[in-house]
């Protein structure tokens, strides 16, 4: 027993010793890891500081740059823009009119106190064998002298002929002519217009204009008949001609070609005749370098004109069908 007890004594000794070193090591890592105060390891969990989280910075995008040059400039007009007039310029064109020709003309020369062989109308076509279709050209000028009046110059040469046989006896001048025998027809024609063109509204995708036009026309028609005579008609008429133009611009692309209608009616009047000149047509505008424009137009035209002289003598002549025309402004 005396044995035991001092080997008892000496392990509870030696756990002891163990325990104590265990506290001490865990002291020292509290220690360690405490904060500057030590007082501040006992306090309340409600008491520590929270730790003050850094605040993130957004991620800055840059905006891309607007779209500059032409598509720019495209984006910020209007969706559609007719040519703008340019002041002190020329605008040239030359139509192509495929017509349909046709016409009444009354010719008796009076002598002996009466008509010769009554007077009745002969048609240009069916008996004196005028062709009913031909191609006619016509040719304008035109100047801008102010940013709303224009100077316009036109001219129309045209020189019909038919030769053949005529297909009825007709009358004309103190002769008549006798179907089934060679007959040469001849139809000459100058027509000249000049005059001013005012635009009293304009707006960038739409224009109306007034104008009033001299107009002169020349006729002189000629039958001939192989061994028996021949006749010819002069005619000339000094009028004057009103009217309206419209022009609506349909699309614009972004090149700065534009798609437009443009319609021309007008009223002629003076000489004791009567007329008109209608035209309906879409116009399509190709912008060029310096500030030029080239455009191609097509459409239909209706022209007549008529005067009655007397009762011998009348001329009737009416011009319809599609146009194709080409200009060039600069």
């Amino acid at each position: 027993m005396k044995i035991r007890k001092p080997d008892m004594l000496l392990v509870c000794l030696v756990f002891l010793g163990a325990m104590f070193a265990v506290e001490a090591q865990a002291w020292n890592y509290l220690q360690t890891a405490a904060a500057d105060r030590q007082e501040d390891l006992y306090s309340p969990s409600t008491t520590q500081s929270k730790q003050i989280e850094k605040v993130k910075p957004k991620k800055i995008v840059k905006c891309k740059p607007l779209v500059s040059g032409p598509e720019l400039t495209y984006a910020l007009t209007p969706k559609c823009i007719l040519p703008p007039p340019k002041t002190r310029g020329w605008e040239m064109t030359a139509e192509a009119l495929f017509a349909r020709t046709k016409g009444h003309v009354r010719y008796y020369k009076q002598y002996a106190g009466y008509y010769a062989l009554g007077t009745y109308d002969i048609d240009l076509n069916a008996d004196m064998g005028l062709p009913d279709h031909n191609v006619i050209g016509t040719f304008t000028a035109a100047y801008r002298f102010q940013p709303q009046w224009s100077l316009r110059y036109s001219i129309i040469p045209m020189a019909l002929e038919g030769t053949g046989t005529t297909g009825a006896n007709f009358t004309f001048g103190s002769t008549t002519f006798t179907s089934g025998q060679p007959t040469r027809v001849k139809w000459e024609r100058l027509y000249q217009r000049i005059g001013l063109v005012y635009d009293p509204i304009r707006t960038v995708s739409s224009r109306v204009s007034i104008f009033g036009d001299y107009v002169r026309l020349d006729d002189k028609l000629s039958a001939y008949q192989s061994g028996c005579c021949a006749e010819v008609m002069n005619a000339d008429l000094n009028m004057a001609i009103a009217g309206v133009e419209f022009e609506k611009c349909l699309k614009t692309t972004a090149n700065w070609s534009t798609l437009s209608i443009e319609c021309s009616a007008g009223v002629a009047f003076g000489d004791e005749a009567v007329g008109s000149d209608v035209s309906t047509g879409l116009k399509y505008s190709i912008p060029m370098s310096n500030g030029r424009t080239g455009f191609i137009k097509g459409g239909y035209r209706y022209l007549t004109y008529k005067k009655k002289y007397s009762d011998a003598r009348s001329f009737d002549t009416a011009m319809d069908g599609g146009f194709l025309q080409m200009g060039f402004v600069f």
